[in-house]
């Protein structure tokens, strides 16, 4: 009948369409991409609500849930005196979290865990473009279970939405390989500059890669094309880069929280300086040592960050071996024999071009961190991306080759890479070390006796052996962004004890407060934000804090703290030890309380007037 429009009904055959995926990949990929999905959502997800999130993050997407004024401006405490030391990227999206949800534990948590699972189906579909939907899976799978992909996702850190924009740049860089689209420069572009109100400058590292692989790959012949496209895609980096900080810079000093992190109330020293050229030897917040003051500070820094007086344990011992290491060597194993096959291939091939993206990845970053002074375990995990896409790359290469020998040196790969594993895990005991060797072992000979098609895929499960059951005891010990597989009992009191206790102390502390008779505006100043944020976290409401993050910043200056003080507004002062007028000034007009001492790590003054 005519004018009549009419609508299909949904079917089981339209379901196991969308199930099977695009006709260009077999039908197995799809299900067992989402499979991989699943139980990456799973590792991420596991125990979140008993979790302890990062409490200086936590405080500030707390602070930022409050108001509109606060989030835009990415206020560190609730009255928005002081700035977050970072630009605010993935914090508010953590605000949005408990602004819907409320500030519950897993509201600060659920963002990660929703964008390490988005992270491994962005990234198959960036593998596929160029290499297929094999490699795809594969580099799927390496990802969503590298341990340290695995703890960063059980946090709440900006690096798992870095790693996402970095991926979703890198998928429409590809786009851009395949297709010749200016508009997927564009878009490249923007994932670039949303990277960087992530994580700053460490966004911009895999600019060059980008523009190498898309001036060497891109469908067009004629040179100009191509860096006319890159002129595209470099602008629209910059611009979404520093638009937000530009548009808050020009906004009255009056009307905005100070910039931590620097001492003109600039966000471009905040980035530059702070977050940028003061890292390249320390690397390391002197803030996180003022939050674990006192004698032990430097054995807390020690435990949780990866030194500069072994760089090789940045990432192939120790620490940053069980981190991310496991694989490491494969992969790099598997760029260079990529590399040499396809060193007579044209210039649009598109594995070639997988090979400079993917290979660009993993060597810009393992070269900055190790050279580098100081490395947080959590930094690790964005070389993830670029192993797995490697080892996907070689897989699916290893799968087609006929030559004996070839096959043969990839099974001594596989056992030098388990046997590697086995020298990474001996903090481990028992099976918990030994059963992913003997797993592996048992695999290679197997693989021995099968077609060489199932030859591949026990070889790739043997090289995951390892890697695997580190990732599986950080969700069994509860562990999160802070820790790392199999990490030692000093190292856990710190990450797991320090971190829960203080926010308990900060519980029973706002609690004492609120009893106390009289009333002083602020019942609790802190030196540090580090210090204050576990009360923020806890109850709410406005404690100021000294110095920010580091203590290094000069609001509220001494005169400002005086005045307050001489007002009433001061009830109790917690203060670590430091070298500082302003700390000075407080130790010399108000009074210490009982349990203090030389070597305490916080100690607590009474501002309060009789």
């Amino acid at each position: 009948m005519t004018g009549v429009i009419t609508h299909p009904e949904p079917s089981g055959t339209d379901w196991s369409r969308w199930l099977r995926g695009p006709t260009d990949q077999p039908r197995w990929a799809r299900p067992a991409l989402l499979g991989i999905a699943v139980t990456a959502g799973v590792l991420y997800a596991w125990g979140i609500g008993s979790q302890t999130p990062h409490l200086y993050y936590s405080a500030a997407a707390r602070s930022m849930s409050m108001s509109g004024h606060n989030f835009f401006y990415a206020a560190f405490d609730p009255d928005a005196t002081i700035s977050i030391d970072k630009l605010p990227g993935a914090i508010w999206i953590q605000a949005l979290s408990v602004r819907v949800f409320g500030p519950h534990t897993w509201a600060y948590l659920l963002p990660q865990v929703i964008e390490g699972v988005l992270t491994v189906l962005v990234l198959y579909r960036a593998v596929r473009r160029l290499s297929g939907p094999y490699s795809a899976l594969v580099a799927a799978a390496v990802a969503a279970l590298a341990p340290a992909v695995v703890a960063l996702d059980r946090g709440n850190i900006s690096d798992t939405l870095l790693i996402l924009l970095l991926v979703l740049a890198a998928d429409q860089g590809a786009a851009v390989i395949v297709s010749g689209r200016v508009r997927n420069l564009v878009w490249c572009g923007l994932c670039i500059g949303l990277a960087f109100q992530a994580k700053m400058v460490q966004a911009w590292l895999i600019v060059p890669v980008l523009a190498a692989a898309l001036l060497l790959a891109a469908p067009r012949t004629e040179l100009r094309p191509r860096i006319t496209g890159l002129a595209w895609f470099g602008a629209t980096a910059l611009a979404v880069s520093l638009s937000w900080m530009t548009v808050v810079s020009l906004v009255p000093a009056g009307r905005r929280p100070y910039a931590d992190g620097s001492h003109h109330n600039s966000l471009f020293e905040q980035v530059f300086v702070y977050n940028a050229a003061s890292r390249t030897n320390d690397g390391f917040s002197v803030g996180s040592a003022n939050f674990t003051t006192g004698g032990r500070r430097s054995g807390y820094r020690a435990e949780l960050v990866l030194g500069p007086d072994s760089r090789f344990d940045h990432l192939f011992g120790g620490g940053g071996g069980r981190e991310t290491g496991w694989l490491i060597p494969l992969a790099l194993l598997c760029l260079i024999a990529l590399a040499w096959a396809a060193r007579r291939r044209p210039r649009t091939d598109r594995e070639t071009a997988a090979l400079v993206l993917w290979g660009g990845w993993l060597a810009v970053h393992l070269a900055i961190f190790l050279v580098i002074g100081t490395v947080n375990p959590y930094y690790l995990a964005v070389l993830a991306p670029a192993i797995g896409a490697l080892i996907g790359m070689g897989a699916k290469s290893y799968r087609q080759v006929d030559d004996r020998r070839v096959r043969g040196l990839g099974m001594v790969a596989v056992a030098a890479t388990a046997g590697y594993g086995w020298w990474l895990s001996a903090p481990a005991s028992g099976w918990v070390r030994t059963g992913p060797v003997v797993l592996a072992v048992l695999l290679i000979v197997a693989a021995l006796l099968v077609r060489e098609s199932s030859a591949t895929a026990l070889l790739l499960v043997a090289a995951l052996a390892t890697p695997t059951a580190a990732a599986v005891s950080v969700v069994a010990d509860g562990y999160g962004p802070l820790d790392t597989p199999y990490e030692s009992a000093q190292a856990r009191q710190v990450t797991r004890g320090f971190m829960a206790s203080a926010l308990t102390s900060a519980r029973e502390l706002d609690a004492q407060l609120a009893k106390m008779p009289g009333h002083v505006k602020y019942p609790l100043v802190t030196y540090t934000s580090a210090l204050g944020s576990p009360f923020i976290l806890s109850s709410g409401r406005q404690v100021p804090t000294i110095g920010g993050f580091t203590g290094a910043a000069p609001v509220p200056t001494t005169a400002e703290i005086v005045r307050m003080v001489n007002d009433g507004e001061v009830g109790l002062v917690l203060l670590t030890p430091a070298d500082d007028d302003r700390l000075v000034w407080i130790r010399q007009h108000c009074r210490a309380l009982p349990g203090g001492g030389d070597s305490a790590a916080v100690l607590a003054y009474t501002c309060a007037r009789p």
